[in-house]
C-alpha cells in the first residue's frame, strides 16, 4: 500500500526539522509519499525549498504545498491565486467559518485544513460540505489537533471531528487524515493514520484512502496540470 501524508511542516516555516530530516523520518516510517507544506512569505522561498528538495537523494516522493493563511475573501483569493501554480497543493488554514465556506468554493484549493479549529462546532454544514464534494476540496483531519489537545478540549475536537467525517461522506466529498506534524516526532505512519480515521468512524477502506488513493489522486492531477497535461474537461492522453 503506497502512504502519504501531505502536512508537514519544515523548518522554512513553523516546523523544528528540516526537509532532509523529514525524509529519513518518513522512510523509516515507509511512507511512499510526502508534502512539505508551510506557510511561504513569497515566492523566492518556494523557489529554495525545491532547490533543497532536488539535492535529496530518496525513493520518497516529495511534494511541495503552500498553506494560505487569510482573514478576509480578497486576501483569500488573491494568495490562492499567487501560489497555485508554483506548488502541488494549495491547503487554507481552517477554523474561521467564513474562511473555511470561502475555501470550498474554490476549486483552485486542494485540502480545507482542520475546519474545526479553535471551534466548538465543527465549522462545517450541509452547504460548505456540498460545496467541496463539487470543488474537490478535500476536508482534512488533522492528528496534531488530537496530540496537543487534552481534557474538555480534546473531546470537543474528536466530538467535531467524528462530525465533518458524517458530513463529508453524507456529501461524498474527499476527506484526507495527515500528521500535521511540525516536527519528525509528531509524524505517524500511513496505518497509524488510517486506523486514526476507522476510529472516528469510518469504514476500514475508505480509512486507508484518506492516506492513500486520494491524496495520491491530488498530487497526480496537480502535477499534470503544472506540466500543462491536464486543463478543466481535458487531459492529454500519452499514446
Amino acid at each position: 500500500m503506497r502512504f502519504y501524508d501531505i502536512h508537514i511542516h519544515s523548518d522554512a516555516s513553523i516546523g523544528e526539522n528540516s526537509v532532509e530530516e523529514i525524509v529519513k523520518q518518513a522512510e523509516r516510517l515507509g511512507l511512499k509519499g510526502i508534502a512539505i507544506t508551510d506557510y511561504f512569505s513569497s515566492l523566492k522561498d518556494i523557489k529554495q525549498l525545491k532547490e533543497r528538495i532536488s539535492n535529496i537523494n530518496t525513493d520518497i516522493d516529495i511534494s511541495i504545498g503552500a498553506i494560505v493563511r487569510a482573514e478576509t475573501s480578497d486576501q483569500l483569493k488573491k494568495m490562492v491565486r499567487n501560489v497555485r501554480k508554483h506548488v502541488e497543493l494549495v491547503l487554507v488554514h481552517g477554523g474561521d467559518y467564513r474562511i473555511n465556506r470561502e475555501a470550498v468554493e474554490m476549486p483552485e484549493v486542494d485540502v480545507l485544513c482542520h475546519p474545526e479549529l479553535d471551534r466548538r462546532d465543527c465549522g462545517m454544514d450541509h452547504i460548505t460540505v456540498k460545496s467541496a464534494a463539487e470543488n474537490k476540496v478535500a476536508i482534512e483531519i488533522n492528528f496534531r489537533e488530537i496530540l496537543e489537545s487534552f481534557k474538555k478540549h480534546r473531546v470537543y475536537v474528536i466530538s467535531n471531528m467524528k462530525k465533518n467525517i458524517f458530513l463529508a461522506k453524507k456529501y461524498e466529498a474527499p476527506i484526507i487524515v495527515t500528521s500535521g506534524a511540525a516536527s519528525i516526532w509528531g509524524m505517524r505512519a500511513g496505518r497509524e493514520l488510517a486506523a486514526f480515521a476507522f476510529l472516528l468512524g469510518l469504514p476500514l477502506a475508505d480509512a486507508i484512502n484518506t492516506v492513500s488513493v486520494v491524496p495520491e489522486k491530488i498530487i497526480e492531477v496537480n502535477r499534470e496540470k503544472l506540466a500543462g497535461k491536464r486543463f478543466p474537461g481535458v487531459r492529454e492522453v500519452d499514446e
